[in-house]
């Protein structure tokens, strides 16, 4: 298989999430401890989270089968920071081989 997709990673993004949080918490609490000028460097420090600086997960995935009445799904991803990953195969028959059909073929 070959990368299909770069998708944002849900870990990650979690994490700088909350990281960005947390900032915010500390950089709130300075407020009125500190000079002015020192509370607002810090706050202007605070850069939003932006999903995109996040698409470290790699997806491959692949569908074949149709030719022989039964479609697979190949399915793995994983970040390449985190190390998050999940994979699975899956098939759907859709059509039946020759002995289901019946002595007619019908």
């Amino acid at each position: 298989m070959s990368a299909d997709n770069w998708a944002i990673c849900p870990r990650c993004l979690q994490q700088a999430r909350e990281a960005n949080e947390a900032e915010c918490t500390r950089v709130s609490e300075m407020y009125g401890t500190v000079p002015v000028e020192e509370f607002d460097a810090a706050r202007a420090a605070i850069k939003p989270v932006d999903p995109e600086e996040y698409r470290t997960f790699r997806e491959d995935y692949e569908f074949y089968g149709a030719e022989q009445g039964e479609v697979i799904a190949d399915y793995e991803g994983r970040c390449s920071k985190c190390n998050l990953g999940g994979s699975f195969r899956t098939s759907k028959k859709f059509w039946p081989d020759a002995a289901s059909r019946g002595p007619t073929g019908a």
